[in-house]
This record gives C-alpha cells, sequence and structure tokens, in this order.
C-alpha cells in the first residue's frame, strides 16, 4: 500500500560520527518520526522482532545566550539496541574537551553537551546524531551568542577576513537603531530614528501623539516620508514573513510582567528570530521562562515576547526582527508617581475616592481591592483626566466590607492606602441607613496645580525639541541657498543663446566719493525685498526691489552716506559692501538663487559688482588703490554695470538680456553716465552724482525698477520707466528743485520727489503712475472704491482677471483729471478676482476679496443671550453655531478674560460650531460669558450670562431680643450678605430648651420679614434659638443665638410624686400620683403628663400646658399594644410647668389574661435511631401557662426532658430508640383556659434487607416474585418494597415496582432464552435496605410443565424449514455513522445464517460484528464505509430447507 523510497544518507562528508569510516554510499529507508524534525534512516527494511532503529524523543531545543554564560543542549533518545549518541557542528569540530563535555545521565536517559563560558566563535548550527546496527536518528539545532563589550582584535580579524573574501563573519547583525553607548552626536533638531521605528508599528491613532512627543510639526511632510519607507519595509518583509497582523505594542499585565505580540507566518520555519532593547540583542528563551528574564513564545500564529522581574532599567525601545528585517517596534516607558494615594475615612453608605498624579501620560492605571483587580463598573468608577495625569478610583456606596488595602499600579511602580469604613451609628437598628450624597477621601493637594505643572514641563520639553528642529531646517535652507563662498575676483561677461557681449569701455580709475554721495539700491522683482541704507545725516536711501522672494540691502555707514545694494533675484541676496569712510558701495543683482556682493576698498572709492548668471554669482574685486572692479554684463538673468569715472567721462555698461540688470556709472565731476535698458526682469538706474548733473537710467522692462538718483545740491536725478510690476522713483532732494521719475511700464510705479518747501515734484516727459492699486477686502453688500492717481492726465482701461470692464451692472467707472476710480456699488462674491489698471504701457493691479464680517443666526444669538444657570458642584455648557468660513478665528471670554483650554476649561472648536464647558462650577464663577468670531472682515461677539446658585449665607447677626415676657419672646437679624445667586425665600427658625438637647422647629417667616415672636414659652424657663436663610437650593448655615433668652420672670412648683402603674390593657395603661410637697406657695392648676417609650430619648407630653389634668390619676390611651413606656408628671402654676417628677416603672401595654394558644408548630417528626429529639412549640398564653407533655396520652418517662423558656417549650430525648416512636401531646392550661397539640414522632432506622426471593411460572410470559417479609415490617407501618429487575439483553438494572406493602408481584413480559435477575428492597422514611438477590431466571426446571392432553410428544414432530419472519429494511446512513441492520429467522432444527455482501460472505470479516439470539440476527457496523455500500444478503439454511431476504445500503457523504 505505502511505497518505499530508498535514499542515502544526507549528511556531509565530515559532519557526521565517525565520517572517516564512512564512505557515503550506504544505502537505507527514511522513516518518519513523531518528534518534528528529526531524520531517521533505517539500514534495513524490515526490523527482527522486538529491535528498533534510534529515534529522539526529546530534541535540543534552540539557544540564544549571551557570552560567558554556560550554553548546554539536551536530548533524550530510544532504541533497541540502545544507540550512540554523537554531536558535531556545521564548521568547525568539537573535540577541544575544555570547551566541548558530552555527558550522559542513565537515571534520566539524558544526553547533554555542554559549552561553558561560550565565546561567540561557537555560534554555528549543531547536529546530535543517535546511532545503533539498524538506523540513525538526527536532528539540527541553532546556538546564537551575543557577544559583550569591544574586543581589541576584532577590527584585525575583520580586515583579514575580508583579505580572505570570508564576508559571512565580517557582516554582524545589528539593528537600525544604534545602541546609546555607539550613538554618535546628534545635530541640532535631528529626528531620532525611533521616530520613524515606531510610526511604522503604530495605529493611525497614535501618530499624533508620537509626533508631539519627538517635537514634528510637519505632518504633511511626514505622512509622504512615512508612506515611502512602509513601502519599502512591506517589501523587505515579504522575502521572509506573509500575513503581518494584530500589532499590540508592550503593556504591562496584571501579573506583574511586561509583554508585546503580533501575528505572522514564516516563508521558512528555520528564519531566525532576534530581539533588541535600544539596539542591542538580548537573550530570550522558549521554554525555560522561569529561568531567564526574556521569553518568546508561539502559539498558533501569534509570537508573545514577554518580560519578568521588570526593573526601572527594563524601559527601552524593543524591536523584533526576522532575519535582517524589522517586523515591530515599540517603546516601553517607566512612569512615577508625584502624588499618591491617601487612607481615606468614610462612613457607611458614602463614596469613597482615591487619588494620583503621574509623571507622564498614561491612558489607564491597573487599580486593585484587597488583591483582586478592579474594572469600570457600579460599584467602581475609574476616572482619568484629559491629560491622562490624574488618576482616580472612586468606591461607591462603602460599605463596611469593602475596608482594606486598595493600590495604583502604573508598571513597576505603584502606591496603596487602607480605605476605613466606619458604620452609622444613626442609622435605625435593623435598618439600612440611607445612601449618602458626599464624597470621602481625595489627595489632600491640588492636583489640577501638580499637573498643570508637570504638563508644563512636558510641553516645554516638547516646545525645545520642535525649535531645534526649525532651527536646524532653516540652517539647512541658508546653506543650500548660499551655495559657494563669497569671491572678490572679478567675474566675466555672461553668455545668453550663443551671443558674447564684450564690456571694453570701462575705465578701472578709482573714484573718489564724498561723504555726501547718495545711496541707491537696485531694484527687487517678483515679490523681492529691498531695502535703503540707512544714514545719519539725513541724506536719501533708496532701496530697490527683491526678485522672486529674494533681497536686497543698502549697506550701513558710520558718516551717514549711502550703501546701495542691487536687486536680489529669484531667493537670491545682493548687498553693498560697507565702507570706513562712508564711500558709495554698489552690488549688483543677484539672479536665480546667485548671489552678487560689491566688494568692500579702503580707499573709498566704489566697488561695483557684475550681474550673477544663472544662479551663478559676479562680484566686482576689491581694490587697494581705489580703483574701479568692474563686473561684465550678465546674459541670462546677468548684469551689467556701467563704470564709474574720476574724470566724468562716461562709462556705459552693456545691456543685459534675459532678466539681466544695468546701471548707469556713478561720477566725481557730474558727467553723464548712461545705462542700457536692462530687458525681461533687468534693472536700470541712474547714477549718483556730487555735482548735481544728471544721472539717467535706461528703462528697464519686465519687472524691472528704475530709480533716480539722490543728489545733495537738488539737480535732476532722473529714472528710467521700470516694466511689469516694476517701480520707478524720483529721488529727493533737499533744496526742493524736483525729482524726476521716469514713467513705470506695465504696472510699474513712478513718482515725483518729494520738496520741503511746497513745490510741484515734476515726473519726467513720460506718462507715470503716482499711486497704484494694492490688494483690498471688500464686506459683501457695501461699496467699495478703487482709485488710481497718474501723473499727467491720461487715459486708461479697467480689466478684471484679464476681461475688461466697463460701467454698469453695479460698477461704475470714472475720470478726474489725472484720477481713475473704480466703484462697486454692492458688493458680491462675483467681484473678487484680480483688478487690473493699464494706461499705454503702464500698468498696476490689486487683488479684490468679498467676503462677509461674521455673523450669528438670531435664533441662535437669542437662543446664546439666555443665561445659563447651575448649581455647585455642576457642568456650564455653551454652545453657538455659526456659518463655516476661512481664516475664522474663535475665542472665549469670560468677564473680558480670555478662556484657555485646560484645567476645567474645556473648548471644542467644530467647523459650524464651537462649544465652551466650565466643570465643577463654584458660585465665584458666576459672570459674563462671551463668545468671539474674527475674521479678515472684522469680528461680531455674542455674550451670555452664567449664574451658578448656591445655598444663601447664613443671616448677618448678631441675634437682637425684641421683646422678652411671660409669654412672648420676640428676636430680630439681618438678611445674609450672599442670597447664592437666588433669592431668599424665607427664614426658619429653630429652638432648644436649656437642659434639653433637641432642637426644634418653630416655624418660618417671608424674607421680608426678619424677626420672629415664639408665644409658645414658659414663664422663666431659658431658650436659644438658631435662624436659616432658605433658597431654591437649599439651607444656609445657621446663626445662633450667644446666650439663652429666658422668658420672663417665673415660680415654678416643685415635683409631684412618682406616679403608679395601676391596671394595664392592651389599649390603655392607668397611671396615679401624688402632689408636690412644695408648691412654692402658689396654688397648683393641675398637671402634665408625659411619656417615653422604651429605647427611645424623647419625652412626649400627653397633655398641653394650657389643658392641665386637674386629678391626681390619668388613664393613658394613647399607647401601642405590646410596647412598654415610662411615665413623668410636673405641675402647672400660673408661671407654666414646674420641676418633673421622676419616670415610673415600665408598664407593658397588653392584656393582663390570655388563654394558650400555639404558634405554627409542625405535627410530625422522623429520626433516625440513636440521634436526640428535639420537639419545639412556640405558645402565646397570659399568664404563664402550667406545661404538661404526655406520650401516647401517658405521662411521659423520666429520662425525657422537658425545657420551659418564655414563650416557648422544648421536648428532649438525648438517645432516642425505635420504642420512643409515638405520638406526644403538649398541653398548655391557665387561669384562662387551656390548650392542646399532637406531634407524631417517629423514631426510625434503614430497614433490613427482605428474606429470600423466590420465582415462579404459572403463566406463559408472567413469572411470579415472592420474598420473605423484612424483619422490620412489624415495627415500621410505613415500611414498603422497591422491586429492581434486570435482563440478558439489555443488562441493566430497572426498577419495575415501588410502593409495595405486600410480599409478591407479578413480574410480565418474560421472554424465553433471556435470563432474568430480581432484586427486592425494604425502604421507610430513611431509606433503602440491602437487596436480596432471586435466583436466575431461564432454566427450563422453572418452567410450569405443560399438559399434552393424553397425546405423546414422542408423537408431535416441531421440526420445520427456516422462514424470515422479519425482512431486512432499508438503510441510508451519512458516512461515518453507525449501523443496526436485524432480520427474524425461524426454522427448526436451528439454521445456520450467513450473512453476504455482493455475494462475498462476510461472517468472518471483523469489520461487522454478526450475533444470532433466539432467531435474531444483527449486524452492525461501527463507522459506515463507502465501501460498506451495496446489497446485503441473509441465507438460512437448515436440514429441511433454506430462507434468504435481502436490502440494498446507500451509503450519504
Amino acid at each position: 500500500m505505502f511505497k518505499r523510497t530508498k535514499v542515502t544518507d544526507g549528511t556531509a562528508t565530515g559532519q557526521g560520527p565517525d565520517a572517516e569510516n564512512w564512505d557515503g554510499k550506504e544505502v537505507g529507508f527514511r522513516k518518519k518520526s513523531k518528534v518534528p524534525g528529526v531524520m531517521i534512516t533505517q539500514y534495513i527494511e524490515k526490523l527482527p522482532e522486538g529491535k528498533s532503529h534510534p529515534d529522539f524523543t526529546r530534541k535540543p531545543i534552540a539557544l540564544t545566550i549571551q557570552e560567558g554564560k554556560f550554553a548546554f543542549f539536551k536530548a533524550i533518545v530510544t532504541g533497541d539496541p540502545k544507540p550512540t549518541v554523537v554531536w558535531s557542528r556545521n564548521n568547525g569540530d568539537v573535540s577541544d574537551p575544555a570547551r566541548y563535555q558530552s555527558k550522559y545521565d542513565p537515571n534520566s536517559n539524558e544526553h547533554t553537551f555542554e559549552m561553558p563560558h561560550v565565546k561567540p566563535d561557537q555560534a554555528d548550527t549543531y547536529k546530535c546524531f543517535a546511532k545503533n546496527e539498524y538506523g540513525q536518528a538526527m536532528v539540527t539545532v541553532v546556538l546564537n551568542v551575543i557577544e559583550v563589550g569591544f574586543k581589541m582584535t576584532k577590527a584585525p580579524q575583520q580586515q583579514a577576513e575580508v583579505a580572505n573574501c570570508n564576508f559571512k563573519k565580517v557582516l554582524k547583525r545589528r539593528s537600525k537603531v544604534v545602541p546609546k553607548a555607539e550613538e554618535p552626536e546628534k545635530k541640532e533638531g535631528e529626528i531620532d530614528p525611533k521616530f520613524w521605528e515606531l510610526l511604522m508599528s503604530a495605529d493611525k491613532k497614535d501618530y499624533e501623539r508620537i509626533c508631539a512627543e519627538f517635537g514634528v510639526t510637519d505632518f504633511r511632510w511626514m505622512l509622504k516620508k512615512l508612506n515611502e519607507m512602509k513601502r519599502e519595509r512591506e517589501e523587505e518583509q515579504a522575502e521572509f514573513v506573509k500575513n503581518l497582523s494584530d500589532l499590540k505594542p508592550i503593556h504591562i499585565n496584571a501579573d506583574g510582567t511586561a509583554s508585546f505580540e503580533l501575528e505572522f507566518d514564516l516563508l521558512d520555519p528555520s528564519s531566525s528570530i532576534y530581539l533588541y532593547k535600544d539596539g542591542e540583542m538580548i537573550p530570550y528563551t522558549k521554554e525555560l521562562g522561569d529561568k531567564m528574564k526574556h521569553c518568546l513564545r508561539k502559539v498558533g500564529r501569534k509570537y508573545i515576547f514577554s518580560m519578568r522581574d521588570l526593573m526601572p532599567e527594563d524601559a527601552g525601545f524593543y524591536q523584533l526582527d526576522v532575519e535582517d528585517v524589522n517586523m515591530f517596534s515599540t517603546d516601553f516607558k517607566m512612569v512615577d508617581f508625584l502624588v499618591k494615594i491617601q487612607e481615606v475615612k468614610a462612613m457607611e453608605r458614602e463614596d469613597a475616592v482615591f487619588e494620583c498624579v503621574i509623571s507622564a501620560p498614561l491612558s489607564k492605571l491597573m487599580w486593585f481591592g484587597k488583591n483582586m483587580p478592579l474594572e469600570q463598573g457600579d460599584k467602581y468608577d475609574i476616572e482619568v483626566s484629559e491629560d491622562k495625569l490624574i488618576h482616580r478610583l472612586v468606591v461607591k456606596d462603602c460599605m463596611v466590607v469593602d475596608k482594606g488595602i486598595y493600590a495604583a499600579c502604573a508598571g513597576i511602580k505603584s502606591c496603596n492606602a487602607w480605605l476605613v469604613v466606619e458604620a452609622d451609628k444613626g442609622a435605625p437598628k435593623g435598618k439600612k441607613s440611607a445612601r449618602k450624597t458626599t464624597r470621602a477621601g481625595g489627595s489632600g493637594t491640588d492636583l489640577q496645580k501638580v499637573a498643570q505643572e508637570q504638563q508644563q514641563k512636558l510641553d516645554k520639553e516638547r516646545e525645545e525639541r520642535k525649535e531645534k528642529i526649525k532651527a536646524a531646517r532653516e540652517a539647512a535652507a541658508e546653506a543650500a541657498a548660499a551655495e559657494e563662498p563669497e569671491k572678490t575676483a572679478d567675474s566675466g561677461a555672461g553668455k545668453d543663446k550663443g551671443a558674447a557681449v564684450e564690456v571694453e569701455r570701462i575705465d578701472k580709475t578709482s573714484v573718489a566719493a564724498t561723504t555726501t554721495v547718495a545711496g541707491d539700491s537696485g531694484s527687487g522683482h517678483s515679490a523681492g525685498k529691498a531695502s535703503g541704507g540707512a544714514k545719519q545725516d539725513g541724506s536719501h536711501a533708496d532701496a530697490g526691489g527683491g526678485h522672486s522672494a529674494g533681497k536686497a540691502s543698502g549697506g550701513a555707514r558710520k558718516d551717514g552716506s549711502i550703501a546701495d545694494a542691487g536687486g536680489g533675484h529669484s531667493a537670491g541676496k545682493a548687498s553693498g559692501g560697507a565702507k570706513q569712510d562712508g564711500s558709495h558701495a554698489d552690488a549688483g543683482g543677484g539672479h536665480s538663487a546667485g548671489k552678487a556682493s560689491g566688494g568692500a576698498k579702503q580707499d573709498g572709492s566704489p566697488a561695483d559688482a557684475g550681474g550673477g548668471h544663472s544662479a551663478g554669482k559676479a562680484s566686482g574685486g576689491a581694490k587697494q588703490d581705489g580703483s574701479h572692479a568692474d563686473a561684465g554684463g550678465g546674459h541670462s538673468a546677468g548684469k551689467a554695470s556701467g563704470g564709474a569715472k574720476q574724470d566724468g567721462s562716461h562709462a556705459d555698461a552693456g545691456g543685459g538680456h534675459s532678466a539681466g540688470k544695468a546701471s548707469g556709472g556713478a561720477k566725481q565731476d557730474g558727467s553723464h553716465a548712461d545705462a542700457g535698458g536692462g530687458h525681461s526682469a533687468g534693472k536700470a538706474s541712474g547714477g549718483a552724482k556730487q555735482d548735481g548733473s544728471h544721472a539717467d537710467a535706461g528703462g528697464g522692462h519686465s519687472a524691472g525698477k528704475a530709480s533716480g538718483g539722490a543728489k545733495q545740491d537738488g539737480s535732476h536725478a532722473d529714472a528710467g520707466g521700470g516694466h511689469s510690476a516694476g517701480k520707478a522713483s524720483g529721488g529727493a532732494k533737499q533744496d526742493g528743485s524736483p525729482a524726476d521719475a521716469g514713467g513705470g511700464h506695465s504696472a510699474g510705479k513712478a513718482s515725483g520727489g518729494a520738496k520741503q518747501d511746497g513745490s510741484l515734484a515734476d515726473a519726467g516727459g513720460e506718462p507715470g503712475i503716482t499711486s497704484g492699486l494694492s490688494d483690498i477686502l471688500a464686506t459683501r453688500g457695501q461699496p467699495a472704491e478703487l482709485t488710481v492717481k497718474m501723473n499727467t492726465d491720461c487715459d486708461g482701461a479697467w480689466f478684471k482677471d484679464g476681461e475688461p470692464l466697463k460701467s454698469g451692472g453695479g460698477i461704475s467707472i470714472t475720470k478726474d483729471a489725472n484720477i481713475h476710480k473704480l466703484t462697486i456699488h454692492s458688493c458680491r462674491d462675483t467681484d473678487s478676482g484680480l483688478l487690473r489698471f493699464v494706461s499705454g504701457d503702464l500698468s498696476t493691479e490689486g487683488r479684490i476679496t468679498v467676503g462677509d464680517v461674521p455673523e450669528f443666526d438670531e435664533d441662535d444669538l437669542h437662543k446664546f443671550s439666555k443665561p445659563v444657570i447651575v448649581r455647585v458642584g455642576q457642568n456650564a455648557a455653551f454652545k453657538m453655531p455659526f456659518q463655516p468660513q476661512e481664516s475664522l478665528t474663535v475665542s472665549w471670554f469670560k468677564d473680558g478674560t480670555e478662556l484657555k483650554d485646560g484645567g476645567g476649561v474645556k473648548i471644542v472648536r467644530e467647523p459650524n460650531h464651537s462649544r465652551l464647558l466650565l466643570r465643577d462650577c463654584l458660585r465665584s464663577d458666576t459672570g459674563e460669558i462671551k463668545i468671539q468670531l474674527k475674521n479678515p472682515f472684522g469680528a461680531v461677539e455674542a455674550t451670555s450670562q452664567l449664574i451658578v446658585l448656591d445655598r444663601p449665607g447664613p443671616p448677618e447677626g448678631p441675634v437682637e431680643t425684641v421683646e422678652t415676657t411671660s409669654s412672648v419672646i420676640e428676636i430680630k437679624w439681618n438678611p445674609p450678605k450672599d442670597d447664592g445667586g437666588s433669592a431668599v425665600t424665607n427664614y426658619i427658625i429653630e429652638r432648644q430648651e436649656r437642659g434639653h438637647s433637641l432642637w426644634t422647629k418653630l416655624g418660618d417667616v417671608s424674607a421680608e420679614k426678619t424677626s420672629f415672636r415664639d408665644r409658645n414659652v414658659t414663664h422663666g424657663k431659658k431658650y436659644s434659638y438658631r435662624i436659616y436663610a432658605e433658597n431654591p437650593q437649599g439651607l444656609s448655615d445657621s446663626l445662633e443665638t450667644a446666650d439663652s433668652i429666658m422668658a420672663g420672670i417665673m415660680i415654678l412648683s416643685g415635683p409631684p410624686g412618682k406616679p403608679k402603674v395601676v391596671s394595664t390593657s392592651k389599649t390603655c395603661i392607668n397611671l396615679t400620683w401624688t402632689p408636690p410637697e412644695d408648691d412654692k406657695g402658689v396654688p397648683i392648676i393641675g398637671y402634665q403628663v408625659e411619656k417615653r417609650k422604651k429605647d427611645t430619648n424623647q419625652w412626649l407630653a400627653l397633655n398641653a400646658i394650657n389643658e392641665p389634668i386637674e386629678d391626681v390619676n390619668y388613664a393613658v390611651k394613647d399607647v401601642t399594644e405590646g410596647a412598654e413606656y415610662e411615665f413623668r408628671v410636673s405641675a402647672i402654676n400660673e408661671s407654666g410647668a414646674g420641676d418633673a417628677s421622676p419616670p415610673s416603672a415600665m408598664a407593658c401595654a397588653k392584656n393582663p389574661n390570655m388563654r394558650p394558644c400555639f404558634k405554627d408548630p409542625e405535627d410530625f417528626l422522623v429520626v433516625r435511631a440513636g440521634n436526640s429529639v428535639r420537639v419545639k412549640i412556640s405558645y402565646e398564653a397570659e399568664p404563664p401557662p402550667h406545661i404538661t407533655w404526655l406520650k401516647d396520652d401517658e405521662p411521659i418517662a423520666p429520662w425525657i426532658n422537658v425545657i420551659n423558656t418564655e414563650g416557648m417549650s422544648q421536648l428532649v430525648i438525648p438517645s432516642s430508640k425505635r420504642s420512643d416512636s409515638a405520638i406526644y401531646t403538649i398541653k398548655a392550661k391557665n387561669s384562662v383556659g387551656e390548650a392542646f397539640f399532637d406531634v407524631e414522632v417517629r423514631v426510625t432506622d434503614e430497614p433490613k434487607c427482605p428474606g429470600p426471593v423466590e420465582l415462579e411460572q404459572t403463566v406463559y410470559g408472567k413469572v411470579a416474585v415472592s420474598w420473605v417479609p423484612s424483619p422490620d415490617q412489624e415495627l415500621d407501618d410505613r415500611l414498603y418494597y422497591v422491586v429492581s429487575q434486570h435482563d440478558s439483553n439489555t443488562r441493566m438494572w430497572k426498577t419495575v415496582a415501588d410502593r409495595l406493602f405486600a410480599n409478591t408481584y407479578t413480574a410480565h413480559n418474560i421472554l424465553p432464552g433471556i435470563e432474568y435477575h430480581f432484586r427486592v428492597y425494604a425502604k421507610n422514611d430513611m431509606g433503602l435496605s440491602d437487596p436480596s438477590q432471586s435466583p436466575t431466571w431461564g432454566a427450563n426446571s422453572n418452567r410450569v410443565p405443560i399438559s399434552s392432553n393424553g397425546v405423546s410428544s414422542m408423537e408431535i414432530s416441531f421440526e420445520r424449514p427456516p422462514s424470515i419472519l422479519v425482512p431486512l429494511k432499508v438503510h441510508t446512513p451519512p458516512k461515518g455513522y453507525q449501523l443496526y441492520m436485524t432480520c427474524a429467522v425461524r426454522g427448526c432444527p436451528t439454521p445456520n445464517v450467513s450473512w453476504y455482501l455482493n455475494n462475498t460472505c462476510i461472517n468472518s470479516d471483523k469489520n461487522y460484528y454478526i450475533t444470532n439470539s433466539c432467531g435474531v440476527c444483527s449486524m452492525y457496523i461501527l463507522r459506515v464505509r463507502e465501501n460498506d455500500g451495496g446489497e446485503y444478503r441473509v441465507v438460512a439454511v437448515n436440514s429441511l430447507g433454506k430462507a434468504e431476504c435481502s436490502t440494498k445500503l446507500t451509503v450519504r457523504d
């Protein structure tokens, strides 16, 4: 059935045991071991009986261990004959006994391979061979050794291995996170590699927390880079694992261990798994968890890393790698308790609170109560603050059983405290006290303050990390901008599209400059920045525009003269050099991130810098002799500058094309310096002159700037027109002469210079824009006006987003001389856009943005304006809806002070609404609440009121006594200072009589009245009063009188005699007493009677003082049946009631005579013989009755005890016997009557078994069962019998008769050929007796002989051929189910029955269990198989014939 494949041993030469004696050609048969990973080779095909090949019952386990530790492998092998065990390794030998030791323990049958003081070079794959003459078994195991420390010989050894191309040993496994000891010094703001490792293993909901922890604020950049890293990591992981999922970060378990989990499937089961902590590999075990600190277990697909015996040094960054690829990273942090929980003393039914503050945010603490973990539920509330620093445990509805030690655990740190629960002594006896609404406990310190300080500390550390990162990025950006160090050499001419322009007319003679030379700075293009230099003498400094975020700045001078800077292009920077003598230093424009700078000279002559080419840098050289260092014209974003001359001759600069710059040179004698036109974002500037002669600048086109030079003597400085958003400005003069500016084209700007004498500053001959457009904000529905002023009267056109505009449709375009206006009468959203005014070649533009001032819905505003009224301790919530808008700032204020999120204030900002939540409001929080919505168009505010309601303050004292007489006391007080937020409704007055502890409420008065007259006073007695103020929130604290107040002057009588109880009943108690011996000379009017119920302290007057009892006896009818009372009497005269008499004796309100009656007695009792009998009867009778017990109407025996107590009589028989069974009668008799009650007591035991059992058959199919009665039948009239039956067919005992009081039973359905047994039990109230066993029924001798009616039996023949009484049935059982198949066959002599399946006899097949019992033929299949289906046939054969029947069996799937 199984095909065996012959294979040769796969062990490589030199690896197995006795390798020198093996030729590698021995043939064997591969066998499978029960232990996975064991390879077995059997040398012969069939083993002799009792012999076996070697096998492992326990194989060695892979081990990762630290260098210098004791390493060992253990194995247990089996086999007959006993195999020989040999150890080897793949790369090296194990012959050194100092490093390798093989041992064998005959007691445990363990083979041990030990390596003391293991070294890194012993890390290898080891093999264990077990061999005998019939085969061998082999298993492999891996040893990993973690190196410790630095080895001096390590580096030379690795170099040697590289030289020998042994790269396997050189490549050492390391984590991507560098250990702290080897971690290089971080640059300022550098991101920790742990950040990316944590993000790749974290859930998305934790991204924000991790970024905040590491100070990363650029989420867009983070997500982009994280996705790239994840794709790379997933590709690496796919080489070793699949289905990586269910990553659970490290957490601390209830048993004190820490663990993390993940699930994955290894593509190669032999792949190695490594664990790292802070970049260093750590040893772990898979089974010996009790001996090593770290353990890695595998449960199905899940890998669980656990760590026990936690210590503070265990905190760190943990990683799990498969081979060289990281699978999971997690950070394990330790926190400490800043504020620990304190002992709490709580009253019963009160809540207890434990509070603590931890050093770092933690979402959940482990809480324990009496060594049991606690969870959120009906009994416990676990609360955590929003900053996750404050943690609370609330034990609700404390009971005495809740007292004990409670603990809070955060990792390995914990704190504990006692909960002491005091019983409520004021609770009613036998009843549960009411639930209290107060809380006990707390830390006793300001937890919120401690948490805020800790949060500020954490935020400060986080902000410092952010600042470091920000500073590092800025430094990196500046370093990238400055690609080359500054040069002082001359720069050559640039080329644009193959055309070279030579600058040959530059005079290199030095120019002597004075301290009054004007400083002009070059123009800046495309959002650049230009700044003029600062002067001390007030002369003019002009700054050019910066190009494309560039910056141009004029240098500062000590003598006040101007330092000019050229235009900086495309993030470039151009700066004029600083001079000590105040002479002019001009810098060229830096283009396309380039930098151009004028060199500094020591003699004061100007140093001009040429143009920078296409992100290049051009700089004029510095000279010591004052001569001019010129730079050639720059093409393609270059700069060309005219040279400066000392004699006034002309220095021309070639035109700089394609964003070039051309500048006119500066002259000392006033001669003209012309600059060529700079096109396409170029710059043309007029030179500065000392004698006032004209310096002209050519027109700069396409975002260029032309500026007129500044003069000291008032001569004219003209600037050319700047085109395409450029700027042209006329210079300022000190003498009032005009400074003319040329026309600026294409949205450029030209302005006339300002004069000190008020005369007009004329512009040049060409038109110019003196006041252009700028960006404005317009309110929707309101008018907006845009104005452009020209220097001349000229026409112009308006455009919006490139489309021409005309008057109409809500827009008016007007012109008044040189002023052009565009008016939008009612601004709409469609009016937003870029507006442009064009006049000839000049243009200016500005953007108009239409929007709305934030506004509130009137209904929402009305709803918000309603005051919010809360009680003290409750939360106050405000919500204000608004329309979603961009650039909307929402602020909340309380009494003018802005509220910030944190502490008891929670502010939620949603796109369409904002909510304010004030927690645990105090009375002092009452005030104005305001919300402000602000955007660039304006702000809107809405106000509401917060009213915190509380109990009022106590009324203002002192209490004044207005009047006191023998019948009235009047007092007065002042209203409370604080009404608690709601008006006082009334005052409540209570009174206490001196000498009493009870305060009695007298009534209340309205809030308008602050006085009270007490008319229910007794002359001469003193009273204390206390007053409460009440509002809807409750009662205030009380204001109490300082001293007691006496009611008039009184003369009271002495005490009467002690009252005596004359008679009692359940409805009345009659009293009598004697008058007082001393009446103080004042006639007695009558008496006052008071009563006090037993176990109470309150005396209740039975009659009022103004209704005195005139006689010295009284019938008290206000009593409760069965209750006990005592009474006292006071004598009343005109001054009132005097001192009370001594109290009477306790009197019970009950009838004196009562006929005896019994309460719920039991009338039947069963007791086992030998046990004591106790019959308890409770009764009621007055007077106490005489108790008598009788047994069967006869006096009881002297050894029977009778115990009588109040209301109960008990009959006790110490050791009962059967003879004690009887009817006992209790008789209770007193003067009123008597009562009887009978109790039947039955003393019995388990009955003895019945006598012998006899069986007799009188009728076919019935058997009479009879037995001798049990000896206890005569003693126990409740005894009966139980009959059980057993037959050989079912083989089970079953009860066939119960509660038989006779000694016979007839069994029915007795079949021939089956053996029957019967058992008879005796049973009473105590249980069953042992059974009496019957003889076996089924022998012929037990049958009743059948009469033959005179016919000889020899003449009758019972022989007959076989016949089928019950045929086979069709069966369709499912596969794997059991099956019974039966039929009935008759015949004489008994036929031989054979079973056939598909015409094949199956009588001898062990898969079928076939029986034949008295003609009933059965076939049983334990589990049906597919091949069991088919046609089944039963054949019965005897000497007289044959009979058969058949059926089909269909097996279902």
